[in-house]
């Protein structure tokens, strides 16, 4: 279940590329195709891309925060989101 929350951008993307291949595919034939389908690729590419989140900065502190809750004592995490 984890794989499809993290990569459900690709997976509704390729289900979105195959719908509108398959509508435009209807109505031009296969002459018309290559073009808006290679545009509709790099769309995605390009929106993957630009909202697949990087490395956190915050890196370094989990492997304190993983020892500090490692070493058997009653730890309080707070977590916080940037958005």
């Amino acid at each position: 279940m984890q794989l499809i929350n993290q990569y459900s951008f690709p997976f509704l993307a390729g289900v979105i590329l195959l719908i509108l291949a398959g509508i435009i595919l209807r109505k031009a034939g296969t002459d018309g195709l290559l073009v808006p389908l290679a545009a509709m690729i790099m769309g995605f590419l390009f929106a993957f891309w630009l909202f697949s989140p990087g490395a956190s900065a915050e890196t370094p502190d989990a492997a304190k925060v993983d020892k500090v809750i490692g070493a058997g004592k009653a730890v309080l995490l707070e977590f916080q989101s940037p958005y």
